[in-house]
């Protein structure tokens, strides 16, 4: 009977294509084409994105072996080597029974053999690398598929599964101390480099720059590990000014390759001096031109980014969770669906419909900024030196008096810098609120009416400009909650807006 079933099966599985000499597939990671010989053996070596993974393709014998070694091929030549490669390990663990079962069916009763698939237990992946198979035995009339009969196979039912089940339930984000322990994290190192850059090693001045990277632009590891050294620009305006940093980034994992642009990026002014220190360090060591300015795999940049955020915050987060943060942001800020795309590098305004669907309302958004909502996580601890006392404030030397007037207002005696007011490279009084270096002063008052000016500017910008994207009032909003911040550390009231 197995005799007779094995020869079934070899009459059924006829008109199998033959392995090419050569395949030849692209690794965008390393920009170049990369060849091997498939009928040697049936272990292929892929290389791709700076790995080598190994396709080991004796799960099946016979016909069935030929037929996913062809397929194998045909998905190397046609789609991304890692997308091959997935489609393969997905596969190697349907039983062989249920693979020959769908691939010696005819049209009239593949329903009935596809059902058998589903309810068997495999996983989605496997369900759709068999539809794969499916429509290769179609296109290359493998048995008794032919080229017209594709549209059946396609309409062959998956389990189904929600792709942002994460996104809508809000787990892919990351909290605000999450952020505003990242933003601390990236702010120190900073003040380190102006102070004594020699003091930070290369591996944590790199690994601060990818997380800038990552939580600033949302990129993902592979974009970030593909940026070269000729992607770097630095704009000085003068010997004292903080330098401007441009980064080009490239778009991948598109649908369509037609619309692929760069993808140029401005650094936060006060991040500029980590990856000018960091071009310094790589140019010194002789790198240039089209050298990586990492030196790492996508895999390294992922393991690095999640290795920072779990020693920050003691929750391990991947450069997945800070795209999703990152989108989430710009749209909660009132971003379009077009800027949402170009910010994410999508040539398909559809893919970034789920933030929208899952961005707070305009009014608690508003809330959200004036850092009175309760429906949001605050900023539960702000970084600053230590409390001082109104005698200990007037003896500090007047340039440790901090004073400024921020859009319009004029706001003194908040507290001390250790630092001293003129050497601080940032806006007075609006940085001052979650430095390390700042030292408030103790006493509530002062800290709530700077509270309320605050909050009186944000509303006049959020109305007079209709709550665009680009209005001061949200970029208002982290130095809003730092102040309650430090009103909640002298125990301050915290008041709910009235509307």
């Amino acid at each position: 009977m197995k005799k007779a079933k094995a020869l079934s099966c070899e009459v059924h599985l006829a008109n199998i294509p033959s392995l090419p000499a050569t395949i030849r597939y692209y690794d965008d990671f390393s920009d170049s084409y990369i060849d091997f010989d498939p009928t040697k053996s049936n272990r292929w070596e892929v290389h791709f994105d700076g790995s080598c993974k190994i396709l080991y393709l004796d799960f099946y014998a016979g016909k069935l072996r030929d037929v996913v070694k062809s397929w194998c091929a045909y998905l190397l030549a046609r789609c991304s080597p890692r997308t091959a490669c997935f489609y393969c390990y997905s596969i190697s663990v349907v039983p062989a029974e249920i693979v020959e079962g769908l691939l010696t069916s005819t049209p009239q009763v593949i329903r009935s053999h596809w059902n058998t698939a589903l309810t068997s237990g495999l996983t989605y992946s496997s369900l759709e690398s068999l539809k794969s198979l499916l429509s290769f035995s179609c296109t290359f009339g493998i048995g008794a598929w032919r080229p017209e009969w594709l549209d059946i196979t396609s309409q062959l039912q998956l389990p189904k599964v929600d792709k942002y089940a994460r996104v809508r339930s809000g787990d892919a984000f990351l909290t605000a101390d999450e952020e505003a322990a990242i933003v601390r994290f990236i702010d120190r190192i900073c003040n380190q480099i102006q102070t004594s850059a020699s003091s930070i090693s290369t591996e944590l001045l790199q690994g601060t720059a990818i997380l800038v990277c990552s939580f600033q632009f949302g990129l993902r590891a592979k974009q970030i590990a593909m940026l070269k050294m000729r992607d770097i620009r630095i704009w000085a305006d003068g010997a004292d000014a903080i330098p401007a940093v441009h980064l080009t980034f490239s778009m991948i994992k598109q649908r369509s390759m037609k619309r692929v642009f760069p993808m140029l990026r401005r650094v936060k002014r006060e991040w500029s001096p980590l990856l000018v220190e960091l071009f310094d360090r790589a140019n010194r060591k002789g790198l240039a031109g089209a050298d990586r300015v990492f030196q790492r795999t996508p895999e390294q940049v992922s393991r690095t980014v999640a290795d920072l955020t779990e020693s920050l915050s003691q929750q391990r987060r991947g450069t997945t969770e800070l795209r999703h943060t990152a989108a989430q942001r710009l749209v909660d800020a009132g971003a379009s669906e077009e800027e949402l795309a170009a910010f994410m590098g999508h040539t398909d305004l559809n893919t970034g419909l789920i933030y929208f669907s899952s961005s707070p309302s305009q009014a608690a958004r508003i809330n959200q900024a004036l850092g009175v909502s309760g429906t949001y996580q605050r900023v539960s601890q702000i970084a600053h030196n230590r409390f001082i006392s109104p005698h200990e404030l007037a003896e500090l030397k007047g340039d440790q008096q901090i004073g400024g007037v921020p859009h319009g207002i004029p706001i003194a005696g908040i507290g001390g810098c250790s630092l001293g007011q003129p050497s601080c490279p940032y806006n007075p009084v609006m940085s001052c609120y979650g430095c390390g270096r700042f030292m408030p002063i103790a006493v509530s008052a002062v800290h709530q009416q700077v509270l309320e000016d605050l909050r009186d500017v944000m509303k006049f910008f959020y109305s007079s400009s209709h709550a665009e994207r680009g209005s001061p009032a949200f970029q208002l909003a982290r130095t809003i909650s730092e102040v309650q911040a430090v009103l909640d550390d002298l125990g301050g009231q915290h008041h709910e807006l009235q509307s």
